[in-house]
């Protein structure tokens, strides 16, 4: 064994460049033979989906919410019900939170299926109005409960156009300045947001207007599909690579907005937004629903975060890639097993999707 691997070595320094081609011909094989095995399982995957009956009403997510403790349900409640009545400005909490415990709660109002394309929250702070982040940190790495408030921007508000200024340790020096040019809104702007509101429920509507009422479940999931597909383009949210945002009121326009149900309005979205769109449609169709949020690639070289659709088809759960932007590494296909979407996407820690 020793003499032949002598040999080899020398094989391939007398001959580096079939060497070369040798080893790019192997690896060109591997990776023809892992993407024919992928094809061949999503393909399995939508072949033995069979067109089973619909429960029939319409049904409420809850995946996310149900998931919260009762501190965080009850931040929860809080922010929906600023973000309903389009209250901005410095939100300040009823207990501490943690960094996790603040991603749970952001994650949960911002995924649980709400159209809330004119607002979110950001800026965690300390009691004294510190910002959490400052410098790069990683929410995930937030173990105490120092996160007292936030703030919460709406698209509508009059001071959505105000900066925060940082000091070097992390304070927002004008923090009053600016949770009260974000709590006063203009009624134009708000006028604005009912209005897209209103077409985004016609839209919908009309999707699920023209959606057969024989239709079972795998062939709901194909009108859906076949509908976003012609009806919308997918979008990054930045049309180039060079893209800068003057304000936080382009960001609402044009990046947030294609995140959330109302891309519909706009003809084209993000995979968050597909994502969203094919989640609230399939709860409108009477099948359970919710997104899931991740990171796609299993290595280290060749990852970005990216979203699927989970709904309850057949009797399990499965995840289904709304907008397709992954379509190459899925050999064309859409639809995949617990299992198989794990092996490509690990799931967001801060909650159980087991």
């Amino acid at each position: 064994m020793r003499k032949e691997g002598k040999t080899m070595k020398q094989w391939i320094k007398n001959h580096p460049r079939a060497a070369f081609l040798t080893g790019a011909v192997f690896l060109s094989l591997l990776f023809l033979t892992y993407m024919m095995r992928q094809q061949n399982i999503a393909a399995a995957v939508e072949g033995a989906l069979t067109d089973e009956p619909r429960s029939g009403g319409a049904v409420s997510s809850d995946f996310y919410v149900m998931q919260l403790t009762g501190k965080e349900t009850e931040i929860y409640n809080l922010l929906r019900d600023r973000l309903d009545h389009m209250q901005g400005g410095i939100v300040e909490f009823p207990e501490m939170l943690s960094g996790e415990e603040y991603l749970r709660v952001t994650t949960a109002l911002e995924d649980e299926g709400y159209d809330y394309f004119y607002g979110f929250v950001d800026i965690p702070m300390t009691e004294n109005g510190v910002y959490i982040k400052h410098g790069g940190a990683d929410l995930a790495d937030v173990k105490g409960k120092t996160i007292a408030k936030a703030i919460l921007f709406l698209s509508c508000a009059e001071g959505i156009h105000l900066s925060g200024e940082y000091a070097d340790d992390g304070r927002v020096m004008n923090l009053e300045e600016v949770g009260e040019a974000l709590s006063a809104n203009e009624q134009e702007e708000e006028e604005k947001i009912r209005d897209i509101q209103q077409k985004t429920e016609e839209i919908l509507d009309g999707v699920m207007s023209g959606l057969p009422e024989e239709y079972g479940e795998k062939k709901t999931a194909d009108y859906f599909l076949k509908w976003m597909d012609e009806n919308l383009a997918f979008t990054t949210g930045a049309d180039g690579d060079n893209v800068s945002y003057s304000g936080m009121k382009d960001v609402f326009e044009e990046l947030y907005i294609y995140n959330n149900l109302s891309a519909v309005t706009r003809e084209k979205a993000t995979a968050l937004g597909y994502a969203k769109i094919l989640s609230e449609l399939f709860n409108r169709a009477g099948m359970e629903s919710h997104i899931v949020r991740g990171v796609w690639g299993r290595s280290q070289f060749r990852q970005e975060g990216y979203v699927l659709t989970a709904v309850e088809m057949n009797g399990q759960t499965i995840y289904i890639d709304a907008g397709g932007a992954k379509s190459a590494e899925l050999g064309g296909q859409r639809y995949l097993r617990e299992q198989e979407a794990k092996n490509h996407m690990k799931f967001v820690e801060y909650f159980d999707y087991s």
